[in-house]
């Protein structure tokens, strides 16, 4: 039977109705207005660690083919104000949905190629470029170094060469920052374990990336042969040095000691620090964060010990340097799972000061210069970016110059963000460090290391990350 409504609650319905529209309209034209606003709208995500989209570039093509509109969508809906407070109000919601168990696996679709055995004999050492490489002696270094060439080649805009005292070094085209984040999401965040409280990154190998890598490596010892040595330092996730055999096994996954003595085999020419059995006899050590992707700096430091013996050199205690203290450090797993048993258990950070400087400078990718830190003090910021206390975080290059070295060594290290906790180490071994982080390089690393005709040349990476085929490629182009 229907029901009869009174003329006054027929009235009363309708107010509440009329209501209903006003205040769903209301909240639509502020949510345009909101959107509307332009300049307070970000351009980075502290909690997804990335580079939001930018404006795209108006061209006929795009605007012909409709990617224009494509990507001016993008823009908009990535770059909403208050994205981040939006987004993490999304998640809380979402768990309201039912029970959220403290043991998960996120992603964990993807597969690994088999791992082979080492063929010495598919091993390249001959150089690209045939006869380039010099026969200088590896003690030989060049001191007289006034200019590192780099605020004109960042600020360039054109493909010219960048030319130092030392030689010509070539101007590349920086990687693309988008694909980057996303290699970095997709090897580091897609496939993680989760259990009490702290979150676990699966490693898959993949044979064409490592083929790739391996051989930008060889090529770069082939080339550098009698002037410059080659370390290259693998860094395992933290699933193959912290979880069991047992666990390991039922996740799945590929072999990391395994797949780290495979690229270690087939390098020629390179010397390899090989860190796996030293981080899984420190395992019950806080040598890896529990809210993030990285090692911390005691797990590098068990790596620069490696690196000393490989050297040939004694490492400085930890002791021996000023400890600095940043607490409530909430990481890349904690931006991607938004865990309530890891906000309530921040991770600490704690980083060693070196002993003859702590003075560095960076250079933006728009060239621009920066005096800063080795341990920059963090207490205060935002709780996603206190790992960048290391070296100034990600930057396409920085320099560390030591007073207190005056040998006139030095080094190159190519790295991502692993590389950062490492560095402040090697600061009392060498006069100057160039550090160049490859996903924002825009000079050709291997001309770069031959123009500073420098006494190492350090390649520092995790080893998930160099399985993405784009990063692989990049590294690729950079090195021959």
């Amino acid at each position: 039977m229907k029901r009869r409504y009174t003329r006054s609650q027929r009235q009363q319905l309708k107010k509440f109705r009329t209501l209903g529209v006003l205040i769903f309209a209301a909240v639509m034209a502020i949510g345009a207005f909101i959107g509307l606003l332009f300049f307070v709208r970000p351009k980075k995500s502290t909690m997804e660690k990335r580079t939001l989209a930018k404006f795209p570039s108006f061209t006929i093509t795009s605007f012909l083919d409709g990617s224009y509109f494509e990507d001016v969508s993008l823009w908009y809906s990535d770059t909403y104000p208050m994205r981040d407070k939006l987004v993490s109000a999304d998640q809380s919601l979402k768990k309201l949905y039912g029970i959220q168990l403290g043991t998960q696996v996120v992603g964990g679709n993807a597969k690994g190629d088999e791992i082979p055995e080492v063929d010495k004999s598919a091993v390249t050492a001959t150089p690209d470029d045939a006869g380039k490489a010099t026969t200088e002696s590896t003690t030989e270094v060049t001191t007289e170094d006034p200019e590192i060439g780099l605020p004109a080649s960042l600020t360039s805009k054109n493909k010219q060469d960048a030319t130092t005292e030392s030689g010509s070094v070539q101007m590349v085209d920086p990687p693309d920052s988008k694909a980057m984040d996303n290699a970095f999401q997709k090897q580091l965040q897609d496939n993680l374990y989760v259990k009490d409280g702290s979150a676990y990154s699966l490693y898959y190998f993949v044979q064409d990336s490592a083929t790739e890598y391996i051989d930008a490596i060889n090529n770069a010892a082939a080339q550098l042969s009698g002037q410059t040595n080659v370390y290259d330092i693998l860094v395992p996730n933290n699933s193959g040095v912290l979880l069991s055999d047992d666990e390991l096994d039922k996740l799945g996954g590929s072999d990391q000691k395994q797949a780290i003595e495979y690229y270690y085999g087939m390098m020629n020419g390179v010397k390899t620090v090989d860190i796996f059995d030293t981080l899984k006899a420190h395992k019950d050590e806080y040598i890896f964060f529990r809210t993030d992707h990285h090692w911390t700096a005691d797990g590098a430091y068990y790596a620069y010990e490696d690196f000393c013996k490989t050297k040939g050199i004694t490492a400085i205690p930890r002791d021996k340097r000023k400890t600095d203290t940043f607490k409530g450090f909430l990481g890349s797993f904690y931006s991607t799972l938004q865990n309530s048993d890891m906000k309530n258990n921040p991770d600490t950070i704690y980083a060693y000061e070196p002993i003859g400087t702590n003075d560095m400078t960076y250079w933006n990718e728009d060239g621009s210069e920066q005096k800063w830190n080795v341990i920059m003090d963090v207490n205060g910021w935002d709780k996603g970016t206190m790992y960048s206390t290391f070296v100034g975080g990600d930057t396409p290059m920085a320099v560390i110059e030591n007073p207190k070295v005056t040998d006139g060594s030095s080094c190159v290290v190519m790295k991502e963000s692993y590389g950062n906790a490492f560095i402040p180490f090697l600061v009392d071994h060498y006069s100057k460090i160039y550090i160049i982080d490859y996903r924002y390089s825009q000079v050709n690393i291997l001309d770069f290391v031959k123009s500073k005709k420098v006494n190492d040349f350090i390649c520092i990476n995790n080893i998930s990350l160099i399985g993405d085929k784009d990063v692989a490629a990049t590294i690729s182009s950079l090195l021959h």
